[in-house]
């Protein structure tokens, strides 16, 4: 009889754990954190103590997929489909008892010892193999999972003090031991030590009577991925990564299977599990602009549209296979957007070094897929070094201008970048003088000027609600000269007080935050009882300013907050030693409010005049940057005709339908399509069932792959001009 697509299960934990479950690469690294375990198994005490413990605990679905191997002709060996998170707690928790167990001096020939033992590695020819694990991860924490379950194999009792000394390589290393950790201690709080067999009274429930559904697919893998679209749709929704993945993966041919989900196995190790973000900014690099996040809806749609014609290709599986693999070339790339070191090693200029440290200190998201197509035209010799520099200072200025200092929205600077990026599109380049061009556009549109930069820098809470810019503006500040009328500014050291903040240097207020009440240079002090400020004989803080008896929280922060209160400073004094290079101001004589004013004053107009100017841009020749102003520069099909790249009589095709679109240009607005004539857009939406298409991103002639898009695109830039 044939087995069935899916066959449901109802197995304890002993039943599910006498076979082997592998988790596939491309499968999403192990996640649960200590709240989940600790919500767990608290729900699996309250059952195991309940008067009805013979009801059982049921912990969920697991959907796995026979691999069609067995070990010994016995053992049968799954992939996790969906339920590793639970499958590798289990297994955690089940190592944790078997540690306990012996720690309390049970044998391993116990029974219920025995059988836990059986569970966690399989016993063949006559003894249990350490290398068959119940549970093989296989993501960014398999190196970590495996030596911890090889150490329990080992020497069990030793495995605490073996977690203590572990060097974690990553975050996730650091969970799977944080989490056995967790499990071990709750498991020896919550169990007794008396009776002495209360560890093998809960070992011998847990696998018993706790319970899992497990649906078993015995289908080609692309149906299996099919299918558990299916079953998500209509439950708890899984994280759109994971629905892309589905998607991806049911479209593609059972022969390139095992290429690809090693390739996206890969991609998640080598994105530290941030493929998603990777696969969000490689879209608005060259493909489309999103604002909102792309969810599996939108990227079918993109797969259907933008994703054929970027890669000219008319199968969808094709160009799918053709996305994944030009990821993983460009992968690198990715990783630089969250590493100054990385991308500096890459352009080896000291100001874009202290630019980008700005960049992924603040975390700025929106210049993200510009700066990653930057860096690879810069990699793949189409882009010039200091037109990165430019680039990425002006980018990075400008967010530090619009959002930080002048306090504007992040959602305002969408447009800008979706313009930029349009702009990207249609030109297939990064284009620096387009880019200069809408950022000093946008600035002025938005009315952001040297006078409203000042006033922002001085109105500015610089200690708690800025202080990651007010680190950099400073290292800016404290790293800048002026010699014969000529600024200097020494990148190096600017960099250098930026990436050593928190650990050579520190955030001080001149004005201290709370002077001692008997000090005689400062003349204020806390009332620590009220919560007031107390200003002394001889002060000089004006009456709008600070007057007696205010809230001593509310001074703090409109007065003593400030930027010219705030200097960096070393954290001690053997730092300054060490570091040469670093030259910082010193202000041992500095404690009334003029001099805040005045170190305030001159701080802010040198970040504004010199170190933060506008974009060298003649503003009588701005133009707002826009995919339909940079659209109407190029020819259109009356212009292609009278260059000579297409004419009257060539045979035309829609590239994502080549086998049935073939139709005759007849003149730049018609053509002959099987005897009927229609208009370009007319042919382009009937051949494709679209409500629009744009004919110059998807018509080609026959015989070539080059679409007219990219032939008027390259006219254009072989010969210098605009044409309408």
């Amino acid at each position: 009889m044939p087995r069935k697509a899916l066959e449901p299960h109802m197995w304890n934990l002993e039943n599910l754990f006498r076979s082997i479950y592998n988790v596939p690469v491309y499968q999403r690294p192990y996640s649960w954190d200590k709240e989940q375990i600790e919500v767990l198994l608290n729900d699996i005490f309250e059952a195991y103590e309940a008067e009805g413990k013979e009801d059982g605990y049921y912990t969920g679905n697991i959907i796995v997929y026979d691999k069609n191997e067995k070990v010994n002709g016995i053992i049968t060996m799954y992939d996790v489909i969906d339920g590793q998170q639970r499958i590798a707690t289990f297994s955690l928790i089940l190592l944790a008892i078997y540690a306990l167990a012996l720690e309390r001096n049970f044998s391993e020939t116990d029974k219920t010892v025995s059988h836990v033992r059986e569970a966690l590695w399989k016993f063949t020819d006559r003894k249990y193999k350490r290398d068959l694990r119940a549970v093989m991860l296989n993501s960014i924490e398999k190196k970590c999972f495996c030596e911890l379950y090889d150490k329990c194999f080992d020497e069990p009792t030793e495995v605490i003090n073996y977690c203590e000394k572990y060097q974690c390589a990553s975050d996730f290393e650091k969970r799977i031991i944080a989490n056995f950790n967790f499990i071990y201690d709750m498991l020896n709080c919550k169990i007794p030590k008396n009776p002495d067999e209360a560890i093998l009274d809960f070992a011998d429930y847990i696998m018993q009577y706790v319970q899992f559904i497990v649906i078993e697919a015995n289908c080609k893998k692309n149906k299996v991925f099919s299918m558990f679209e299916s079953i998500n749709s209509k439950g708890k929704r899984l994280e759109e990564i994971d629905l892309i993945k589905t998607y991806i993966f049911s479209k593609l041919d059972e022969a390139s299977y095992s290429t690809y989900l090693r390739r996206w196995g890969d991609l998640i190790i080598k994105t530290k599990d941030n493929l998603y973000d990777y696969l969000y900014n490689y879209i608005k690099a060259y493909l489309c602009f999103y604002r909102q996040n792309i969810s599996v809806v939108n990227f079918k749609a993109i797969c259907r549209r933008e994703l054929l014609s970027y890669f000219n290709e008319a199968d969808e599986a094709e160009a799918l296979k053709r996305l994944l693999d030009d990821m993983y070339e460009k992968v690198d790339y990715y990783n630089m957007l969250s590493s100054t070191e990385k991308a500096y090693e890459l352009v080896k200029n000291t100001k874009f070094r202290f630019y980008y440290k700005i960049f992924t200190e603040i975390s700025y998201k929106h210049p993200k897929a510009l700066f990653l197509r930057t860096l690879i035209e810069l990699h793949e010799g189409k882009l010039a070094k200091d037109a990165v520099v430019e680039i990425v200072t002006e980018t990075v200025s400008f967010m530090m201008k619009f959002l930080t200092i002048s306090g504007r929205a992040s959602k305002d600077v969408i447009t800008m970048f979706s313009g930029i990026m349009n702009d990207i599109y249609l030109r297939n380049a990064v284009d620096k003088e387009s880019i200069l061009s809408a950022i000093a556009s946008e600035l002025w549109r938005q009315g952001v000027s040297a006078e409203t930069l000042r006033d922002g820098l001085r109105g500015m809470d610089a200690f708690e609600q800025n202080k990651k810019l007010t680190v950099a503006l400073l290292a800016l500040y404290e790293s800048t000269s002026e010699e014969n009328g000529r600024v200097k500014i020494s990148y190096d050291q600017a960099y250098t007080l930026l990436n050593s903040f928190s650990t050579a240097f520190s955030l001080d207020h001149l004005l201290v935050q709370t002077p001692d009440k008997n000090s005689s240079k400062f003349l204020y002090y806390k009332d620590e009882e009220r919560n007031a400020l107390v200003l002394k004989k001889g002060h000089d803080f004006p009456k709008e300013v600070a007057v007696n008896g205010m809230d001593y929280d509310i001074f703090t922060q409109s007065v003593l907050n400030k930027l010219g209160n705030l200097r960096l400073y070393y954290k001690d004094k053997n730092a300054g030693r060490q570091n040469a290079m670093v030259s910082l101001q010193e202000y041992s004589d500095f404690c009334t409010y003029s001099q805040m004013l005045e170190r305030g004053e001159k701080l802010v107009n040198m970040l504004v005049d010199k170190c933060l100017p506008a974009p060298q841009v003649d503003l009588s020749k701005l133009q707002v940057n826009s995919r339909k102003s940079v659209e109407a520069s190029l020819p259109k099909m009356s212009k292609l005709i009278e260059f000579g790249l297409i004419k009257p009589g060539d045979k035309i095709y829609v590239t994502i339908s080549p086998d049935n679109s073939e139709a005759t240009l007849l003149d730049d607005k018609y053509v002959d399509y099987r005897g009927n004539r229609m208009t370009l857009n007319e042919w382009g939406c009937k051949v494709t069932g679209w409500k629009s298409i744009r004919i110059y991103t998807y018509v080609a002639v026959v015989g070539e792959i080059e679409t007219l898009q990219q032939k008027r695109i390259s006219y254009i830039q072989e010969h210098n001009e605009a044409v309408n």
